[in-house]
């Protein structure tokens, strides 16, 4: 596996910065928002729960004093101890029915310790996808690796991997196309300001999003049943618009006077769902390095603040889509089966993610029950066998180290047991009622490709069952990397790793 050098990666942001500040909706020109008059959707046509057309008011014609103000907080790239670790401080609230906070995460394959992604998934988080990478254009390859991945190394089932985010937010028709192809339910690679702040919506009829950026030409994209998730940026008081990391495109007291002000624009008027996007690198603490403790206890404090107004739910993206297809008043939110926190009571430790973990000063998770695949710069724990090469973009899920007729030999996840419930050693799932019953029927993946970069790679029926890789050598780049463009770029909030 390639790593960028950090005179690479300078030059990889002094290159794409103005792009991405275009792209990614970060300080997008006069007239950006609202839907183009290409967009056109017939809501007697566009039925939940598959379709729904782009609005601003609140599905199934709820009123916006009954739904509930939704939070989601989502990460982006690596997932390593430490970064794991400042996620989990901003999670440490509860929802109205007692239950945790919940995440998304978007993974990117290199640094990232795949036990740590099963441990994040195992207590009831989403993983999801962002490409093997991080590049700005990804190839079907970038996406079709990654999850093939998460699935093989982490033990997540192909059909809980549904969403996607493109790097850099550098999403384009062709993605947003191939993402459609390989199974995935829905995209949150689009920004939303003021005019265009739509709740998530189906792209049956097309883009209603970044309409400036042409997106929204009717004969680009019409996906029918994958959903687009906004990422509703917060504007400050210059009124531009900031989108990811918004803790450092100001003051602390400055970013949480923006953040108040714009949470308060959706929790009294049409409540549509309020984002917090994290690179969690920026957060996290490394010998060094700027300190950056009080921008995180700013961003810490700001959540918690949000947590004790009324109707207010931390959720995951895909515990949003699942309320937006079956939408119910905030009184019955409780109750509803995606809400619950119930951990699997599987009788016995496996390792399943649930397992005992232990971190080390090193940042390293072991347990006696992990497998620990070490290959010099790449390195990391799974449940499942180690790969007999170090991963790569052509290969990212090599033949294993072991053989099926090895003692040492992990049995993947098959596509009838949740990996919550997979005692990957003894091959058995132990969940034995209809409540933790599962049954993958997602597209499967073919990470074979045609040419030496890996380009052309597309899913297919094949059946095969996919795999992951990914670096967790020390802290590697990532850090680094992150503060880069912080110096580089200056102290925008629109940072995208």
């Amino acid at each position: 596996m390639k790593f960028l050098g950090i005179s690479a990666a300078i030059v990889s942001v002094l290159c794409l910065t103005q792009s991405v500040l275009a792209q990614e909706g970060a300080t997008a020109p006069a007239g950006a928002g609202g839907a183009s008059s290409s967009y056109h959707c017939d809501p007697n046509a566009c039925k939940l729960p598959n379709c729904l057309c782009a609005s601003q008011s609140p599905p199934a014609g709820l009123s916006p004093k009954d739904v509930p103000q939704f939070v989601t907080i989502t990460f982006d790239d690596s997932i390593q101890a430490k970064l794991l670790a400042t996620a989990h401080e901003m999670l440490n609230v509860k929802n109205p029915n007692g239950c945790p906070a919940k995440g998304s995460w978007y993974v990117s394959m290199e640094y990232t310790d795949f036990s740590l992604v099963q441990q994040w998934y195992a207590n009831g988080n989403e993983v999801a996808d962002h490409t093997f990478s991080h590049v700005g254009n990804p190839s079907a390859q970038e996406i079709a690796a990654a999850r093939a991945m998460l699935h093989k190394y982490a033990g997540i089932p192909l059909g809980k991997i549904k969403g996607f985010r493109a790097p850099f937010l550098n999403y384009t028709a062709d993605t947003l196309n191939e993402i459609s192809k390989q199974g995935f339910h829905y995209d949150t690679s689009s920004t939303a300001v003021v005019d265009d702040c739509y709740w998530p919506y189906t792209l049956d009829n097309g883009m209603a999003n970044d309409c400036w950026t042409g997106i929204c030409d009717p004969d680009k994209v019409k996906l029918p049943g994958v959903w687009e998730i906004p990422m509703y940026a917060v504007n400050d008081n210059a009124s531009t618009p900031q989108l990811m990391d918004v803790y450092l495109a100001g003051s602390v007291s400055d970013v949480t006077a923006w953040s108040n002000a714009n949470f308060d624009r959706h929790y009294n008027g049409n409540r549509q769902p309020f984002g917090i996007y994290v690179h969690p690198t920026h957060l996290t603490t490394f010998p060094g390095l700027e300190d950056p403790s009080a921008l995180k206890k700013g961003v810490v404090d700001f959540i918690q603040s949000l947590a004790g107004k009324p109707d207010v739910w931390f959720v995951t993206n895909e515990q949003l889509l699942q309320w937006m297809q079956n939408p119910v008043p905030a009184s019955q939110l409780a109750n509803q089966s995606y809400m619950k926190c119930e951990l699997p009571n599987t009788g016995k430790e496996i390792c399943n993610g649930l397992e005992n973990i232990t971190i080390s000063d090193a940042g390293v998770a072991s347990s006696n029950l992990l497998n620990a695949c070490n290959f010099n710069t790449t390195n990391w724990g799974t449940c499942y066998n180690c790969p007999s090469v170090a991963p790569t973009l052509e290969q990212p899920t090599p033949e294993d180290h072991v053989q099926s007729n090895d003692p040492s030999y992990r049995h993947p996840v098959p596509d009838n047991c949740d990996s919550v419930w997979w005692d990957p050693v003894a091959g058995a799932c132990l969940c034995t009622s209809s409540g933790c019953a599962y049954k993958d029927v997602a597209v499967p993946v073919n990470t074979s490709t045609s040419s030496s970069k890996g380009g052309n790679a597309v899913s297919s029926g094949t059946g095969q069952k996919p795999s992951e890789n990914a670096d967790n050598n020390a802290i590697g780049l990532a850090p680094v990397y992150g503060l880069v463009l912080s110096s580089v770029a200056g102290m925008i909030a629109t940072l995208w790793l």
